[in-house]
């Protein structure tokens, strides 16, 4: 294999599509495919060797894409490995959550006591078995108090069948079979016309993945038309200039695309065009979304018109004709503006983007948009990253700010975080929007295998609460070898919650391990140990009923509640 064809498929391994929302599939769909466009466009430029402005810049957007995928593999590597076995082979997983909580304001109320001593004494444990290759799953929920079981559930879901059964209703197992679906729905509404057998197909990860063919040919098709759409003359290139970050002044390589605005309604009309002819595209983006589709159509009538992979490539085909047409009425006053600094490994340090949208039938009504990212090394094992997004209007006051920044100092194996992220939201006709949130962190460990962190954090609901206290600290230990099929997690969280002169302190402790094995406990339920639900009578309702309330006084008792 050419270094050429081998870069631009490692860079479009990661590759796959999102789930899409329930509501106007046709225009999510389209942008589902705009992103798969604009992800295999930038991959494709691994093999360009020339540095002229533009390959430059197209160049170091694929090197920044491969350094951020190495780097969740080596940060994440272990977690990632461990839940890939665990899509392929039988798992079990426990969890324990247990806490406490004060209150200086009540600790004269005998109802608070009584509260706060149950809540002391009481443990929510969660367990799991589960067989993906099978699609089966087992799952149990228990609240001891003290010695009193005050709640447990269990529930499973095979191929065939689904059943729960909880003991405060019944010391057995109610199931159903889901060929008989139909019949029990009807038993409670005789007018149902739904399916007679429920469908509960599970979305696998390979059903949603590309394959190599696919991602080379949307990574060919859209890298030569970026290529060939971009002149040369949109981009330029300025050497050693000078970037402050901090107290220190740095030097990278800053490279700009610039469009006014015919240039850019030119190329998105272009694009737009190009994907409305682009069969294997809408293929593509078909038959994902169907695959979708097919996990919740029985429940979900909307989700069931998407199941059909050519209804679906139908309706994109539609939609992006129409909107191939609407394009055209798409404004860019301002054009698009682009700005990154790049260091001598062509990794891109900084980016700015900028521009403003419009229609043709409402100029006045401008859309700025500007986004910016960082991730600097600098001085001793220093790094500063930031996230900053601004929309906003020029019609009106109304302006949404996202900025979050992280300062990380390395010092071999421990790092120290400075983590602020802040929104806020103005708008002429409702009450401003501005919360902070910041965390301090120290980490032990580089990878996840085996790590452990304290943070700290705060939260300030500035004008929506003022003087409204959100803080506390986290610490967390974690072992995970997917080699052994283990992992374990551990947290500790401390909380503040309230007014300085009136706060909740609430402690939660939880404890959670997975491990990796060769079958799962899933029960197997019939007449002889269950309960057909499509098998209930009247009398049995009656009695369910009964056996509750006897149950529940019962518990009461136990736990000495009146």
């Amino acid at each position: 294999m050419s270094d050429e064809n081998k870069t631009r498929e490692e860079t479009a391994a990661s590759l796959e599509t999102a789930p899409a929302p329930r509501k106007a599939p046709t225009k999510l769909i389209i942008g589902l495919a705009i992103l798969f466009v604009l992800i295999g466009a930038a991959v494709t430029f691994g093999y360009v060797f020339m540095k002229s402005p533009k390959q430059l810049y197209l160049i170091s957007e694929v090197n920044t894409y491969n350094k951020m995928t190495e780097e969740i593999e080596t940060k994440y590597g272990e977690s990632l490995a461990f839940q890939e076995k665990a899509l392929e082979q039988p798992s079990s997983s426990a969890a324990s959550i247990s806490g406490d909580f004060s209150m200086n304001s009540l600790a004269a109320d005998p109802s608070y006591q009584m509260i706060q001593d149950m809540i002391s004494k009481s443990t929510i444990n969660v367990k799991t078995e589960q067989d993906p290759k099978k699609q089966e799953t087992y799952g149990s929920l228990t609240l001891d108090i003290g010695n009193t079981k005050a709640l447990d559930v269990e529930g499973y879901q095979t191929k065939e069948q689904i059943g729960f059964k909880a003991p405060i209703l019944a010391n057995q197992f109610f199931y159903l079979n889901l060929d008989e679906y139909g019949q029990v729905m009807r038993m409670f509404d005789p007018s149902y016309t739904g399916p007679d057998k429920l469908e509960l197909n599970q979305i696998k990860v390979e059903d949603l993945e590309l394959t190599e063919k696919e991602k080379k040919a949307i990574a060919t098709k859209y890298g030569k038309f970026f290529y060939d759409n971009l002149d040369e003359d949109y981009f330029t290139k300025e050497k050693n200039a000078e970037y402050k970050q901090g107290d220190e002044t740095l030097k990278f390589t800053r490279l700009k695309l610039e469009m006014n605005q015919e240039q850019t309604e030119k190329f998105v009309q272009k694009l737009v065009a190009e994907m409305a002819k682009d069969d294997e595209l809408q293929t593509i983006i078909a038959k994902r979304v169907a695959t979708i589709a097919e996990s919740s159509a029985a429940t979900d009538p909307e989700m069931a018109e998407l199941t059909d992979e050519k209804e679906v490539k139908k309706q994109l085909k539609e939609g992006l004709d129409e909107f191939k047409t609407d394009v055209k009425d798409l404004k860019f006053p301002k054009g698009f503006k682009s700005t990154v600094y790049i260091n001598d490994d062509e990794v891109i340090v900084d980016r700015n983007v900028e521009f403003a949208a419009t229609s043709a039938d409402d100029k006045d009504n401008v859309g700025n948009v500007k986004v910016a990212t960082k991730d600097v090394e600098y001085a001793d094992n220093k790094r500063a990253q930031q996230l900053a997004l601004t929309i906003g209007n020029d019609n009106n006051d109304s302006k949404v700010e996202l900025d979050v920044t992280n300062d990380i100092t390395a010092d071999g194996e421990k790092s120290s975080e400075k983590l602020v992220a802040s929104v806020n939201a103005s708008d002429s006709t409702t009450e401003d929007l501005n919360l902070k949130f910041t965390m301090d962190s120290v980490v032990n460990g580089k990878t996840d295998a085996k790590q452990t962190a304290d943070r700290k954090f705060t939260l300030d609901l500035g004008d929506q609460a003022p003087g409204y206290t959100f803080s506390g600290d986290l610490k967390q230990d974690q072992n995970i070898d997917a080699s052994k099929g283990k992992s374990d997690y551990k947290f500790d969280i401390n909380l503040k919650v309230g007014m300085p002169t009136d706060s909740a302190d609430i402690n939660l402790k939880i404890n959670s391990n997975s491990e990796l094995k060769d079958a799962a406990d899933i029960p197997a339920i019939d007449s002889k140990n269950g309960k057909n639900v499509k098998d209930i009578t009247p009398v049995d309702l009656m009695k369910i009923q009964e056996d509750f309330y006897t149950n529940l006084q019962g518990l009461m008792m136990d736990l000495d509640i009146s």
